[in-house]
């Protein structure tokens, strides 16, 4: 009886510990993604900006070189942001399938 209930407890043990990492991963991936869709906002909304103020230039001769710069570098700036987070999704995907191969080769060795 110990026996089987020792291993009851490291089963259950082994599982509660991979359901924590999982819980642990997904909301780092869910993270990720928020970030993205933040960036991806900002950036339609700084092409907005930039596009007023092309639109004011030429139509109007408005003196906003300086402006229209300031945009650029912000759209820039956050096109850096998006693909490193682009990147690090990539990244934890290919862990995450990598992961799981190994514990299904684990799972086939036994």
């Amino acid at each position: 009886m110990s026996n089987s209930w020792n291993e009851f407890c490291d089963g259950a043990g082994r599982f509660f510990d991979k359901l924590s990492s999982e819980a642990v991963r997904l909301t780092d991936a869910a993270g990720m993604q928020i970030r993205l869709e933040n960036i991806r906002s900002r950036l339609e909304k700084e092409y907005a900006t930039l596009g007023k103020l092309t639109y004011a230039k030429l139509n109007g001769g408005s003196d906003n070189a300086e402006q229209i710069e300031a945009s650029l570098s912000r759209i820039a700036e956050l096109r850096k942001n998006e693909k490193e987070i682009e990147r690090d999704i990539e990244e934890a995907k290919a862990e995450q399938e990598a992961q799981k191969d190994a514990e299904k080769a684990a799972n086939d060795a036994k």
